[in-house]
């Protein structure tokens, strides 16, 4: 992608508006004329994190703002160096962005990118029934991986070492324009907040069914935090946990876009909508097409695009409390070595690292997806 200079509109000396711009260090040199400033772009001794804005949201100033309010308060939390990458139209493929981010990583090696809108290319991770998942193995590895393998437990994504935390910011495409902007706006806004998060209780909610393996991983996390682990939950159970708070919460059984079943006796189902009552930072959902969404078509081998808000990923536009949420087989191996989420990733995160430094070099399944801010993390102290 060319990079070039732009011009931009200061206000108050630190929101950076933008009028026509394709690349946006947060931290540049800029010269008063007016109201206007020249900006020229300077090279950074790091950059930690890239945000890619799809075509569709290039130009809305208001998009940009909460952009540079969230690229701010990460600056004053963590010490991170952040740039935008604009996406114009006809370089809005898979391809063209990972030839970006691995340019960025070998001269900076970057720790995060965050992708934002839903009309970036997207390469497909699964097609059927309605449901697509997305895949972000081509941007979260350098040189390019196979991305699948047999295991015992069939054809599974094959693990691999992540090198750059890739989070997604897809808002559901059927969505007015004016709407889908609004919940990218609160969802910056919500990140930049900057709460200060203690990991004081971890709640897993599991299906009987298809806990063999996974009981024994989920009650491992008794060693980081308290734990409060129930197999096939009872309506009366789930709205008591729903009115409590809790560090972290996760939810495995049968799964599609819009939730999952963690009794199948009972048949409780647990909807995605029930994230929006959550009180707690990190929301994982364990199964089968949670990481996906919704479409019109049945099965064309293309990642097509979300028609129904009632999906996991859509949460974290209405979720007040969620940061981030952990989407895939999280639990799930079948392999002889640790390679899920919950036993790789997690324990970094529970020691207060950021998300993107607890996957990074960590082996973990390629259909595990993030949503939400990569710089989370829980209390340094």
């Amino acid at each position: 992608m060319e990079k070039r200079l732009y011009t931009t509109v200061t206000i108050f000396g630190l929101i950076v508006l933008f009028i026509s711009v394709q690349i946006f260090s947060a931290h540049t040199q800029t010269v008063a004329t007016n109201n206007l400033s020249k900006i020229s772009v300077q090279s950074l001794e790091t950059i930690d994190m890239l945000i890619f804005v799809s075509p569709q949201y290039s130009e809305d100033m208001e998009v940009f703002s909460s952009i540079l309010k969230y690229i701010e308060s990460v600056k004053q939390d963590i010490g991170w160096n952040t740039e935008i990458v604009s996406i114009a139209k006809h370089e809005n493929d898979f391809l063209k962005i990972d030839q970006e981010i691995e340019q960025y990583y070998e001269q900076y090696k970057i720790k995060s990118c965050i992708m934002v809108g839903e009309d970036i290319d997207t390469v497909l991770s699964g097609d059927s029934d309605y449901m697509e998942k997305p895949s972000i193995i081509p941007w979260s590895t350098i040189g390019g991986e196979s991305a699948y393998d047999i295991s015992p437990q069939g054809i599974v994504c094959k693990p691999y070492a992540t090198k750059i935390c890739i989070s997604l910011i897809y808002p559901t495409n059927t969505l007015e324009y004016q709407t889908k902007k609004s919940q990218i706006v609160f969802a910056f806004n919500k990140f930049s907040e900057r709460q200060e998060y203690n990991l004081e209780n971890i709640l897993i909610c599991e299906s009987s069914d298809i806990n063999k393996n996974s009981k024994y991983v989920y009650n491992s996390l008794n060693n980081l935090s308290k734990l409060e682990y129930f197999e096939d939950v009872t309506d009366e159970k789930m709205n008591f946990i729903l009115k409590k708070s809790y560090s972290s919460f996760f939810v495995h059984g049968h799964s599609n876009p819009s939730g999952t079943i963690i009794n199948v006796q009972n048949k409780l189902w647990f909807s995605a909508d029930f994230v929006d009552q959550i009180d707690t930072p990190i929301f994982g959902a364990d199964g089968c097409y949670v990481n996906g969404w919704w479409s019109n078509s049945e099965d064309n081998n293309n990642l097509d695009l979300s028609i129904n808000y009632t999906w996991y990923g859509d949460k974290i536009f209405s979720s007040e409390h969620v940061q981030v949420m952990a989407l895939g087989l999280l639990s799930q191996t079948g392999y002889s070595y640790s390679v899920s989420f919950i036993e790789t990733v997690f324990p970094s995160i529970s020691q207060a690292k950021t998300v993107a430094e607890s996957v990074i070099d960590k082996p973990c399944l390629g259909d595990t997806i993030l949503i939400g801010d990569p710089t989370f993390h829980f209390s340094f102290n």
